[in-house]
């Protein structure tokens, strides 16, 4: 009889200590240990479960494996985030999320369950939050937030786009040709970037003189893009470009029917601020002149720009004279050469002689004292902008845009680049 109730309390036992382990363990599946969380008081752990919206607007949640909290690609939901205690009443007040830091704030002395919602959204908080220097502009400056900044080249916005990325002084530029800068980033989490380096040949913009040949038709545009027999499109299979020769998973990461334009410019010597700031918007008027005009008299506002879809492109003027501005009220003005030489995007490209110009993407004029057609460029002694014949040679980094559905890791150094994850 005694063994027969001996075994009935070792049997109960079992059982209860079968039915905690059950129900920790559950527990342990459900609930994580709050990473990366500032406590305002000394506290016990608390337990999270982390949520991450699946398709964005979709409120599809799903929960993390992952012990960290999102930045890139996703927005904290205050509303919907909340807590409990043990007993599963809600907990008012205790939760809160520093946008500063990107951290969640918890403010109470008692063990919590917490449910941490995260919506899908673009890459902009992720990269704010590495901007520690305030480079990337906080508001839409040309169609885009911009990163900006004079006589530095300490704008966090490398980020490395293959298998490897040189981050010592001593690698040859070679290593270097996966890293790529962010010029700035559109209200939709489009990243625009333009390769750190320049294409190691000097290219034309056409072989004969006295061409009106336009962007579509140029000999770098066809390196960038496939050579056609359609002059309205791309050859995205043709092995001789660019584009062509990148690795598949760029390639799905480019937004390969951006919009680009093109056309008119000013003759030669002639702009000012403005002017260099309105070429390529589209949206502002903008004067230019042209071959008819051999005065140089503005013949007309607005109606310069042509368009044309493509994949790869190179820096437009005021890509280049918006990188050396220090804030929104710098007028930028492109006559102080020695500040745009001294320009992150200027100097970041040290794989050549500083004695080797650089093309622009904006299109054709035509010199006057020349009687030919140009393009404009930068001059790598000077740092000025200035118009170029177009059988001449110069140097091109190649731009494009990211599509918006990335995450990011790191923190856009030369040391630790963006990386998409």
């Amino acid at each position: 009889m005694k063994r027969k109730y001996y075994m009935l309390i070792i049997l109960f036992v079992v059982g209860i200590a079968i039915g905690s382990f059950v129900i920790l363990n559950n527990k342990k599946l459900e609930y994580k240990e709050l990473p990366r969380v500032k406590l305002k008081k000394q506290n016990k752990p608390k337990q999270f479960a982390l949520l991450l919206e699946q398709t964005k607007g979709k409120g599809d949640y799903k929960e993390s494996k992952s012990n960290d909290l999102p930045l890139g690609g996703y927005k904290f939901n205050e509303e919907k985030s909340g807590c409990t205690d043990v007993n599963g009443k809600k907990v008012e007040d205790v939760l809160s999320y520093d946008y500063d830091t990107y951290t969640v704030i918890l403010d109470t002395s008692k063990t919590l369950y917490c449910y941490l919602y995260y919506d899908k959204d673009n890459v902009i908080n992720y990269l704010r939050s590495t901007d520690t220097e305030k480079h990337l502009s906080q508001e839409l400056v040309g169609g885009m937030y911009r990163y900006q900044g004079l006589y530095t080249d300490d704008v966090r916005n490398y980020i490395c786009l293959g298998e490897y990325c040189c981050n010592t002084e001593s690698c040859s530029e070679d290593d270097n040709d996966s890293m790529y800068r962010i010029i700035g980033v559109t209200e939709d989490g489009e990243l625009k970037v333009i390769k750190k380096t320049s294409l190691t040949n000097l290219l034309w913009w056409s072989h004969s003189k006295t061409t009106d040949i336009k962007w579509p038709q140029s000999l770098i545009y066809q390196k960038l893009n496939g050579k056609s027999d359609n002059s309205t499109e791309p050859n995205l299979t043709d092995s001789n470009s660019y584009y062509y020769n990148l690795s598949e998973n760029i390639k799905n990461l480019i937004v390969t029917d951006h919009t680009w334009l093109y056309g008119n410019t000013s003759s030669y010597g002639n702009y000012n601020g403005n002017t260099m700031y309105d070429i390529e918007s589209g949206s502002i008027e903008t004067t230019f002149y042209n071959k008819e005009d051999s005065d140089g008299n503005p013949t007309g506002k607005g109606e310069w720009y042509e368009k044309i879809e493509a994949p790869i492109g190179l820096m437009y003027l005021h890509d280049y004279l918006y990188a050396y501005k220090t804030n929104e009220e710098d007028s930028g003005n492109p006559a102080n050469q020695e500040n745009a030489k001294k320009g992150w995007i200027n100097i970041s490209n040290n794989q050549n002689s500083t004695t080797l110009n650089e093309w622009l993407i904006s299109g054709y004029g035509y010199l006057f004292r020349l009687e030919d057609y140009s393009a404009w460029y930068i001059d790598r002694t000077t740092g000025g902008l200035y118009q170029m014949l177009l059988w001449y040679q110069a140097l091109a980094r190649p731009v494009f845009y990211l599509t918006s559905d990335i995450e990011l890791s790191g923190i856009g150094t030369k040391e630790n680049p963006f990386m998409i994850n």
